[in-house]
């Protein structure tokens, strides 16, 4: 990814989220018209029903378009993860995925602590909650309902799909 406007400090331990395109932009804000993907019906809805989007993000972009923040306040992401637990994301049956900037501790300033991205995200159907592990760290008690998705570069991302 080209933009990361955080610290050498926060750069250095933010890498397995860059791996991931977990990052934060500074970007132009888009044109007002631009608050969800085209045809997406699910994502036009949680955009209308809500005022501010700061401190949200949102996974709508298809690779290669670059990170933007729009007019409410809301930053658009690049799909990230999401194709990997849902193969025909973004679509009806997968809608896109809202993320506050504190599931992915690399955007608020921090270093992750014990993990590198904790907390939820949503779509219309689930609340989805998720933590990123180093792949040799302890994973989350296995009768809780937690998926593991090994990442190939040393971390786990697990989740755990509620629906709402």
């Amino acid at each position: 990814m080209k933009c990361f406007n955080r610290s050498r400090a926060v750069l250095a331990s933010a890498a397995p989220l860059l791996a991931l395109g977990l990052v934060a932009c500074a970007s132009p804000a888009a044109p007002e018209s631009v608050l969800a993907p085209a045809g997406n019906a699910a994502a036009a809805s949680m955009t209308a029903n809500r005022g501010s989007w700061n401190n949200w993000h949102v996974h709508d972009l298809a690779p290669p378009a670059e990170p933007y923040t729009d007019a409410n306040g809301l930053r658009h992401e690049d799909y990230n993860i999401w194709p990997a637990i849902w193969p025909d994301y973004p679509s009806d049956e997968s809608p896109v995925v809202y993320c506050t900037d504190g599931a992915e501790k690399a955007l608020v300033g921090g270093d992750g602590g014990s993990k590198l991205a904790a907390g939820t995200c949503r779509n219309e159907l689930y609340i989805i909650h998720i933590q990123l592990n180093a792949s040799d760290a302890p994973a989350p008690a296995e009768p809780s309902g937690w998926t593991a998705l090994p990442l190939g570069n040393g971390f786990t991302l697990y989740y755990r799909l509620t629906p709402r």
